[in-house]
């Protein structure tokens, strides 16, 4: 009775882990001077796993940036077709916003 108790558990735990869809976002995305597109995303991975902010090149699997720590864009601008100036922050628990920090990523 026991044995089945935890195999009931287990099975209802991998299970509901599957029900957290990923949340992905398109938050904006800038052009460069050749056409190149620089995107911005918010993706959610569920309850397990911190938000992310995403900055990717068009047609690359791989994103150029990736960072857990803000889940909130409040501004962007390209630079010079070279770098992306995001200003991010984090709305942590009940909405709360912290400070926003202004970083810099390379997108060359």
């Amino acid at each position: 009775m026991k044995m089945n108790i935890t195999v009931i558990l287990t099975t209802l735990i991998i299970q509901s882990c599957s029900l957290f869809e990923k949340d992905e976002r398109l938050l904006t995305e800038h052009t460069t001077s050749n056409g190149q597109k620089i995107e911005i995303y918010y993706v959610g991975l569920g309850a397990t796993t911190n938000d992310v902010i995403q900055v990717r090149k068009s047609g690359l699997k791989k994103p150029v940036w990736i960072s857990d720590k803000y889940n909130c864009l409040k501004a962007s601008d390209l630079i010079n077709d070279i770098s992306l100036r995001l200003v991010l922050t984090d709305t942590g628990f009940n909405n709360y916003t912290n400070k926003a920090d202004t970083l810099l990523v390379d997108v060359r």
